[in-house]
């Protein structure tokens, strides 16, 4: 987690400027110098609002009634489909910066140490996915699950994808010499997800595929986000990213502006003319909107690239809110975690996710979604305070071995 200035404290008490030309000359400095130290704020922006969306969606899902919410209907219909983005946006934004952050030695290798830190963040951040689907209250109780726990607890959520996709990104990523090379590999491993993922579908590979690896390739074992096709989109982040990295620092948010829009648009309108040409040669629209739908993954491809101009737009319009976005950007794994635990609880106790699913009206989910909305984003920001102070590095140490003892213990006892 990249460490943040605490420049911010002061940022939202600078009085507002009513002169229209001097409105006019700090967008133009926004436009032209968003970014001096080469930070990509836009991408935090569009990260922290994806998550933002991300929870909203998770708490009405499982707190409101269908009656209520119909995703086939409208305005529903249009929020189940914002939903869909919300992981697209954070896997792009994901593999963009891990660009900038592999760092490499005067040979141009990737050094040992940064692939040491991402392989043990990988399997960090695995090992977290699946302890927070833990299937039992204790590791003694495994035996003794059903067909249908074992399923849902291998089922793979955005936790995993993203650590496996990381595994699979320093794999491919640690023989390059240079950010182009990388921005190249980069598009052949995504293009690769995508020419890989219908056949991954077939019955020889879901019938003969280990069961803790099936999940992974497609989502007929229950997983939400299996890496192919979901793997792609932090690939083509990698692109992005090695992109930027080539232009100008204080250029870049102005290209992502452009880029974004132009790029974006035209492969959007692209893969939604073959969406028609498909649907009218027979092709059914439960197939071309399916999760795993290459055509679907290309049309997204387009929109995120539009979400991000329109994210440096935004940016230019709320400079000074800058370090916020990064703050809660860098901080979406807090984020994610958080509140799910508000949201549905821990294997050892239950949250109103569990205990009142989809009971609510909408008036109710609503306050439920600001009330735990709210609480992950103060937790968040009290985690991030702490990390950053300046207790002694003995205490932090004491809190975090107590926290896994106590962690272990409850896994055993």
């Amino acid at each position: 987690m990249l460490g943040l200035s605490l420049t911010y404290r002061g940022a939202l008490t600078q009085p507002l400027q009513r002169d229209a030309a001097a409105k006019d000359g700090r967008r133009l400095k926004s436009a032209q110098t968003v970014v001096p130290d080469g930070r990509l704020y836009a991408l935090d922006l569009a990260r922290f609002l994806a998550m933002l969306f991300m929870m909203q969606g998770h708490v009405l899902d499982a707190l409101v009634s269908p009656a209520v919410i119909d995703i086939t209907q409208a305005p529903w219909n249009v929020w189940h489909w914002i939903r869909g983005l919300t992981a697209p946006v954070f896997l792009m934004v994901s593999g963009a910066v891990h660009v900038f952050a592999t760092k490499r030695d005067t040979h141009g290798r990737v050094r040992e140490d940064v692939m040491g830190k991402r392989i043990r963040w990988a399997i960090t951040i695995m090992g977290l996915g699946y302890l927070m689907f833990f299937p039992a209250n204790r590791i003694w109780d495994l035996p003794f699950l059903t067909a249908a726990s074992w399923k849902a607890f291998l089922a793979v959520n955005i936790l995993q994808l993203t650590g496996v996709t990381l595994l699979v990104f320093i794999v491919t990523m640690s023989s390059t010499r240079s950010i182009a090379s990388m921005g190249r590999r980069g598009l052949i491993v995504a293009l690769g997800i995508l020419v890989l993922t219908p056949l991954m579908k077939l019955a020889i590979v879901e019938n003969n595929a280990p069961g803790w690896l099936a999940p992974y390739i497609s989502s007929a074992q229950g997983s939400l986000f299996p890496f192919f096709p979901f793997g792609s989109y932090l690939f083509f982040g990698v692109v992005l990213g090695a992109y930027l990295h080539s232009v100008p620092k204080e250029h870049r948010d102005d290209q992502l502006k452009r880029v974004g829009v132009r790029v974006g648009a035209v492969i959007a309108a692209l893969a939604l003319i073959l969406h028609h040409i498909l649907l009218a040669n027979g092709v059914a629209e439960n197939v071309l909107e399916s999760s795993e739908s290459v055509l679907l993954v290309i049309r997204r491809l387009g929109i995120v690239l539009m979400i991000f101009s329109a994210s440096v737009v935004v940016l230019q319009h709320t400079y000074r809110l800058r370090n916020w976005y990064v703050l809660f950007g860098t901080r979406s794994l807090y984020i994610y975690v958080i509140h799910l635990v508000l949201l549905f609880g821990t294997p050892w106790w239950d949250g109103i996710g569990r205990t009142s699913f989809r009971s609510f009206g909408l008036a109710g989910g609503l306050v439920m979604m600001v009330s735990i909305m709210v609480s992950t984003l103060l937790i968040a920001w009290a985690v991030d305070a702490y990390e950053r102070s300046h207790i002694r590095s003995e205490i932090k140490a004491t809190l975090r071995y107590s926290s896994l003892a106590l962690l272990a213990y409850l896994l055993l006892f």
